[in-house]
């Protein structure tokens, strides 16, 4: 049987080693987080686009620090299909994203070129073009002291229409994923004001993702995941999740992400099940970790996906009903 032409060892090693080399001027992070990365892949990573047997149409979303006012809100429409088995494929994602008086919808495409490695294996070179529309509503905004007017907040909302490409790098094969992203090349000015002085722009996020599954031939199996998100002169993280399949329709687990003040930054519980031959749904509970967990309630998300063939979860593959 011919050999892959790189081992599962290879490509990891060289993403990573690829993710700790790059470098920017950015100075934080800005994009929305899902404890469900596994069914948000196309947000990170371009590669991804048609990396499934079947079309795809999935709809998350996150409402995050449950119970504190302006916290943030995200969701995402996102399809995504092949156009030939382990062949190319387009994405398209619709997000929106509100935090306090700030809304943003990001609107982008996906097309990944996909080619075997041997064994069942699959390597995407994505590219991706978005337009991400940003507005303020600052009549919204309420002066915590005196209930006056704050004459130093502007009257008026502002909005600005920014485009953007990005790139990734996705290989997966029949128990294996990772791959390399960044969704976004450009660092575009975001100030909304009139003051020619620039403070602040759109970050470059690089995304590194990767899981295995054990065994790959059971009807129960354990998929460790990890996502790390890199932004110089911004704090390392990363979140790790641990799922367990039971007889291909129903997974579980928890999850772990780091910041915070020491212990991490949240906690989390997922569930999900394949409830009828095509539709997937998924839950989670984040709790909170560090001090700020006291003022807010956990976050909650929960994910719904119509498959157009049959699909067994952590697997990226269709199901032969003969083996269920």
């Amino acid at each position: 049987m011919r050999q892959p032409l790189l081992t599962p060892m290879v490509i990891a090693a060289t993403l990573l080693v690829g993710l700790l080399l790059l470098s920017t001027n950015a100075t934080a992070q800005q994009d929305a987080q899902y404890t469900q990365f596994i069914f948000n892949k196309l947000a990170y990573n371009a590669g991804y686009a048609g990396a499934v047997e079947s079309g795809e149409i999935s709809v998350v979303a996150r409402e995050q620090w449950y119970g504190l006012e302006g916290a943030p809100s995200s969701q995402v429409l996102t399809l995504n299909t092949p156009f030939s088995e382990l062949g190319p494929g387009l994405g398209v994602r619709l997000n929106r994203v509100a935090v306090g008086l700030e809304e943003q919808y990001t609107l982008d495409g996906s097309y990944a070129y996909g080619f075997p490695l041997g064994r069942g294996t699959r390597m995407g070179l994505g590219l991706s073009a978005s337009l991400r529309y940003f507005s303020v509503n600052y009549q919204d905004a309420r002066p915590v002291q005196g209930g006056g007017v704050d004459v130093a907040i502007p009257v008026a909302s502002a909005s600005k229409i920014l485009p953007n490409f990005g790139a990734g790098v996705y290989v997966e094969g029949p128990s294996f994923y990772v791959g390399l992203g960044v969704p976004r090349l450009l660092e575009n000015d975001v100030d909304l004001g009139s003051d020619e002085t620039i403070i602040s722009r759109e970050a470059r996020h690089y995304y590194f993702m990767t899981g295995v599954t054990f065994p790959s031939n059971s009807k129960v199996k354990l998929q460790p995941q990890a996502l790390i998100k890199y932004v110089p002169n911004a704090p390392f993280d990363a979140e790790f999740n641990l799922l367990l399949y039971l007889g291909g329709n129903i997974f579980t687990g928890g999850g772990y992400r780091l910041g915070g003040d020491g212990r991490g930054e949240s906690a989390s519980a997922m569930f999900g099940a394949i409830v009828a031959r095509h539709l997937t749904f998924s839950f989670a509970y984040d709790i909170g970790l560090s001090d700020f967990s006291t003022d807010q309630g956990g976050s909650l998300e929960a994910m719904l996906m119509y498959s157009f063939g049959r699909r067994g979860v952590g697997t990226g593959r269709l199901i032969d009903p003969r083996d269920l």
